[in-house]
């Protein structure tokens, strides 16, 4: 699942409900600044935990994603960056700066048809040591945005400038946004109870493909994470400023492995918090997901049941959510902006779980809806909503991993995952049912094995991530050789930013390159 939105950063489609939604998303910082995680003060890195230079033991790394349009590039010789000519935003706070560069369509073809990625950045306040780079996660989220709620501290704001982008079929970057029918297939009932709700379902998920293709054919076959990273190596050179540093969040983290493979002799500095594990395939990585906030449902019911309902709001939690889940599917739970609909209760509660303690605001909103008022659930829906665009969401998903290849294979995936996870599972399958007619194959374009010599990467992993489970943190740190696992024991996806002891050892790492020593905790 996915990341946030705060009146600091309205994104340009904020207003067009439902198009950025995802149910099986991948979340990134963007939702902890709905809690103020990725701008609470931070200590000085000096302050951290003592911690001597350390390395995880090195494993075999994996190739992450399918073959790929650009197989056999990493980065043409000879291409150039062109100069960055940095001046105000169009739609930006004036203490960003933005800049476009021109980068090539298909890496493989460094001369041919090129496309605009638009960055942005906050210049360093004190003592410079460089840029750094961050990606927000997605797909589809946008770094410009992203950057309205930064710098990832204090600490790192005053000795980097903080850079992000929008990556290729993002906002400002040759966006795609085939998104005409994204609103009806999502109003339409994800846990399919007939034939007539699963043929609606099918029907509207092969518009987007159809939709999709017609107006963006051409870019649908160059958005897989294979290229962004070549990307960034792109905006690395272009930068002008010797190796990259750079943090990933959620997707984010997925965007730093295919670059470390292919590019780790450029690395200064990494860091990965909320982690994909590119060895997932596509349904093993969902059906995980769904059943990451099966299990946080299930614990915040626990927490819930013990606090009672005037730390609750509800007696039982899993009792009111299947009461106002059934309202949802006999038409009869409104709110403000109209039928609330079985999709949009999935996606509320899911939203939560992005969220520490998340149950506090779900309790409240579900006690409401009981008594007619859906409008606290309905805004909790509209959060995650409002986070990046479906239509580039689904074209890297699409394209990253192999997807059940048709409606009646994908069906059955779907009722594997809800046989797995009852209340979340279907509805985080179906959220990518246009996969199962996109008009794009899996990407050929696999990545090369770790080198050895790869420098030090700190990867960040909650216990009680449900987006990004724990497990992927440690396999993902396991493979990297010698990265280092920091174990955060807390709910919530993503922590760096937000998490004061996160915060001391990532920044550490960040300015002074003082690895963590493996078994660091939090």
């Amino acid at each position: 699942m996915k990341n946030d939105l705060t009146d600091r950063r309205r994104r340009p489609w904020a207003s067009r409900r439902r198009t950025a939604a995802r149910t099986g998303l991948v979340v990134g910082c963007v939702v902890a600044v709905l809690v103020s995680a990725c701008s609470t003060t931070s200590e000085d890195p000096s302050a951290a935990p003592d911690s001597a230079p350390g390395t995880a033991p090195s494993t075999e790394p994996s190739t992450s994603g399918e073959p790929s349009a650009t197989t056999g590039v990493e980065f043409p010789e000879g291409w150039e960056p062109p100069r960055l000519e940095w001046g105000p935003c169009r739609n930006a706070p004036p203490e960003i700066e933005c800049a476009t560069m021109a980068v090539p369509l298909d890496w493989a073809d460094p001369g041919g048809r090129t496309i605009d990625l638009v960055l942005g950045r906050i210049p360093a306040t004190g003592d410079r040591i460089g840029s750094l780079v961050t990606n927000p996660g997605g797909p589809g989220g946008s770094g410009l945005e992203f950057l309205a709620g930064l710098p990832l501290t204090p600490a790192t704001g005053r000795r980097f400038d903080t850079v992000s982008w929008d990556p290729r079929g993002v906002g400002e970057s040759a966006v795609i946004d085939c998104d005409s029918g994204v609103s009806e297939f999502q109003t339409l009932d994800s846990s399919p109870d007939d034939p007539a709700e699963q043929a609606a379902l099918d029907t509207a998920a092969a518009a987007i493909s159809a939709e999709c293709a017609a107006d963006h054919g051409d870019l649908l076959a160059h958005v897989a994470t294979a290229e962004v990273a070549r990307d960034l190596e792109a905006i690395r050179r272009a930068l002008n400023e010797g190796p990259l540093n750079y943090v990933g969040f959620s997707y984010g983290t997925r965007i730093g492995q295919e670059y470390a493979a292919r590019f780790g002799e450029h690395i200064r500095s990494m860091a990965l918090d909320g982690v994909v594990d590119p060895a997932l395939g596509f349904t093993e990585f969902l059906t995980e997901q769904a059943v990451g906030f099966e299990r946080a449902f299930d614990a915040a019911a626990a927490q819930c049941a013990a606090g009672g309902r005037a730390e609750c709001g509800v007696d039982d939690l899993a009792a009111s959510y299947d009461r106002v889940m059934a309202a949802a599917e006999a038409g009869t739970l409104g709110t403000t902006g109209g039928t609330f609909g079985p999709n949009d209760v999935v996606v509320a509660a899911t939203f939560t779980g992005y969220l520490n303690d998340g149950w506090r605001r779900l309790g409240p909103a579900l006690a409401a809806a009981e008594q007619g008022d859906g409008s606290e659930l309905e805004s909790l829906a509209q959060n995650y909503y409002d986070f990046g665009g479906y239509p580039a969401y689904a074209a890297v998903v699409c394209t990253d991993d192999t997807p059940p290849a048709d409606p009646e294979q994908f069906r059955a995936f779907a009722n594997d995952a809800a046989a797995a996870a009852p209340r979340f599972g279907a509805g985080v399958a179906n959220e990518m049912l246009p996969c199962a007619t996109w008009p794009v194959g899996p990407s050929s374009d696999t990545a090369p094995p770790y080198d050895p010599a790869t420098p030090p990467i700190v990867v960040v992993g909650s216990t009680g991530d449900p987006a990004t489970p724990f497990r992927n943190a440690q396999a993902v740190a396991a493979r990297i050789p010698n990265a280092v696992l920091v174990t955060v024991n807390s709910d919530g996806h993503t922590a760096y930013g937000g998490t004061p002891c996160v915060d001391r050892i990532v920044d550490r790492y960040l300015i002074d390159l003082t690895v963590p020593s493996p078994g660091t905790s939090c």
